[in-house]
C-alpha cells in the first residue's frame, strides 16, 4: 500500500475570510447596537445582521418617501436582499431577533383595531346586500347601483393588517398586496423563490416581483380571482439560505435575465463554525427594547400617514458628491471590476440613494423629525456609500470567483458524506453506493467529481487487485478532512 504524504486540501471555493467587515457604524446608533448584540450572541458575521435589518426597517418608509438624484429619477427604501451562509449558521435566530417587533406591532396593531374592522366588513356586507336586493328589482337603478359599489370599494380596513410574509406564492402575494400595499418578505428559508419560478405551475412569474421594487403598477390579466390591479406595489425582502440558493440562482436563465439577481444585495457570511461559544453575551434588555420601540415608533407612523408618496432631496453638497461618484467610479468600473456583474452594477447607483433614504428616515424620525422636510445629508450618503461598497464587493465575489460550478457542488456533496459516514478509504464503485444520490446521474458522474476531490487534495487513488487479481481504484481519503 502507498504512503501518501498528506496535507492539508485546497478549498474548493474562495473564502469569504478575505472581503471587507460589514460597516457597521454606518447604521443610526439604536440599529447599530441591536445589529452588534445579534451578532455577538449569535457568534454570526455582524454582516448578517447588519443585511437583514436594513431591508426590514426599509419596509417602515415604502409607500410614504422617495429619494430623488435627480429631478426624473428616484427611488424607493426597498432592498432586496439574500444571505448566503452554511448550515448551523444560525440563520434562524438571526432572523428572529429582527422579525420579532414587526411580528408583536402586526398582533397589537389589529388587536387595537378589531371593532373597526368589524364595522367596515359589517358596513361592505351592508352594502352589497342592498346592491344585490336592487339588481334583482324589477326596475333596477344602474347610476345607484354604480354609487353603492364605488362607497362598497371605498371602505378600508376590512381586513387585518398584514406585514410579514414567509414562504409565500405568487398568487397569494399578488392577493396580500393589493390588499395591503406593502409587505415585508423575511424568511431563513431563501427557497422559497422558487414559488415564482415555476416550482408549482412550472411557468415562472417573476413580474410581481420585478414592479414591486420599485412600486409599479401591477396588472395580472390571466388572474382568476382576487386583485388584479395594484397601483403602488412595494416589497422588502430579505431571505437567509444556504450556498446552493445563491448557486440555483444564478445558473437559472430567468433569474439573471429578468433582471431579478441584479435587483438583490448579497451577504455571504463568514463562518464562525469551530470558534463559537455558547456562553455569549445574550442581547441586553435595554438594547432590544430600544429596538422595538423605534420599529413601533416607525411602523406607528406609517399606517396613520395618508397621501402621496413625498419625494426627499440631497443636500446640494451631498448631491454633488453623488454626482461626481456616479460619472467617475460607477460608471468606469462597470467595464473594470464590474464587468462580469455589469447587470447588478448598473443598479448601483440607485442602491445608494435607497440605503441613503433609509439611513435618513431612521435618524429623522429617531430625533422626531419629518424626513421630507430636512435634505438628505452629506453625512448619511457617505454612510450609504459605505455600505453600497461592501455590497458591491460581495455582489463581485457571489457573481464572479463565487460562481457557480456543477463540479464543485458535487464535490461539496462528497465530502459532506465523507465527514457524515466517516468514509477513510473505499473502492470506487463502494463510494458510488455509499455517496448516491440526486446530484450524481449515474456513476461515471459520481467518478468524475472523485477526480475533481483528487486535484484539490482531499482525496488520493491508488490501483489495487482484488480477488480475480482485477485491477480496481482504492480511494483514500485525507486524513485532514
Amino acid at each position: 500500500m502507498n504512503e501518501f504524504q498528506w496535507s492539508e486540501p485546497k478549498p474548493l471555493r474562495t473564502s469569504t475570510g478575505t472581503l471587507m467587515q460589514f460597516p457597521i457604524t454606518a447604521l443610526p446608533s439604536v440599529l447599530r447596537e441591536m445589529v452588534q448584540a445579534i451578532s455577538v450572541t449569535t457568534s454570526t458575521d455582524v454582516g448578517m445582521a447588519g443585511t437583514a435589518m436594513l431591508s426590514a426597517v426599509g419596509y417602515c418608509f415604502t409607500g410614504l418617501y422617495r429619494l430623488a438624484g435627480k429631478p426624473d429619477h428616484t427611488e424607493p427604501p426597498v432592498l432586496y436582499s439574500l444571505i448566503i451562509a452554511q448550515p448551523s449558521e444560525r440563520k434562524s435566530p438571526v432572523m428572529h431577533f429582527i422579525k420579532a417587533p414587526f411580528d408583536s406591532f402586526e398582533n397589537q396593531y389589529n388587536e387595537e383595531h378589531k371593532q373597526e374592522m368589524y364595522q367596515a366588513q359589517q358596513e361592505k356586507k351592508a352594502l352589497l346586500t342592498r346592491i344585490t336586493a336592487m339588481e334583482k328589482s324589477k326596475d333596477p337603478d344602474p347610476a345607484a347601483i354604480a354609487r353603492l359599489r364605488m362607497q362598497a370599494d371605498n371602505i378600508c380596513g376590512d381586513s387585518p393588517v398584514r406585514i410579514a410574509v414567509d414562504d409565500i406564492t405568487p398568487e397569494s402575494l399578488a392577493i396580500e398586496l393589493c390588499t395591503n400595499s406593502t409587505l415585508l418578505m423575511i424568511s431563513d428559508e431563501a427557497g422559497m423563490l422558487s414559488n415564482f419560478n415555476g416550482k408549482y405551475g412550472g411557468v415562472p412569474n417573476l413580474d410581481l416581483l420585478l414592479k414591486a421594487w420599485n412600486g409599479e403598477q401591477y396588472i395580472n390579466d390571466r388572474a382568476t380571482k382576487g386583485c388584479s390591479k395594484i397601483e403602488r406595489p412595494y416589497l422588502s425582502v430579505t431571505l437567509a439560505g444556504q450556498p446552493y440558493i445563491w448557486e440555483n440562482m444564478v445558473a437559472d436563465n430567468t433569474f439573471r435575465s429578468s433582471g431579478l439577481l441584479a435587483r438583490f444585495v448579497l451577504c455571504f457570511a463568514k463562518s464562525n463554525i469551530g470558534n463559537r461559544r455558547y456562553d455569549t453575551a445574550s442581547v441586553p434588555p435595554a438594547v432590544k427594547e430600544s429596538y422595538h420601540a423605534l420599529i413601533h415608533q416607525l411602523l406607528n407612523g406609517k399606517f396613520s400617514c395618508q397621501g402621496e408618496e413625498r419625494v426627499l432631496q440631497l443636500s446640494p453638497s451631498a448631491s454633488k458628491i453623488y454626482v461626481e461618484y456616479c460619472n467617475t467610479y460607477i460608471e468606469k468600473s462597470l467595464t473594470k471590476e464590474m464587468f462580469f456583474c455589469q447587470d447588478w452594477g448598473g443598479k448601483m447607483h440607485g442602491l445608494i440613494l435607497r440605503i441613503a433614504l433609509i439611513l435618513h428616515c431612521v435618524d429623522c424620525c429617531s430625533q422626531g423629525s419629518e424626513p421630507s422636510e430636512i435634505y438628505v445629508s452629506e453625512n448619511t450618503l457617505i454612510n450609504a456609500n459605505a455600505l453600497a461598497l461592501y455590497y458591491q464587493e460581495q455582489a463581485m465575489f457571489g457573481f464572479g470567483m463565487n460562481a457557480p460550478d456543477g463540479q464543485i457542488i458535487k464535490a461539496e456533496k462528497i465530502v459532506q458524506m465523507f465527514r457524515t459516514k466517516e468514509i477513510r478509504q473505499g473502492v470506487k464503485s463502494e463510494l458510488y453506493r455509499a455517496c448516491r444520490c440526486h446530484l450524481f446521474k449515474d456513476a461515471e458522474d459520481f467518478y468524475k467529481t472523485l477526480e475533481t476531490l483528487a486535484e484539490y487534495g482531499y482525496i488520493a487513488f491508488e490501483e489495487v487487485r482484488v480477488g480475480n487479481n482485477k485491477p480496481v481504484q482504492m480511494v483514500h481519503v485525507n486524513p485532514h478532512l
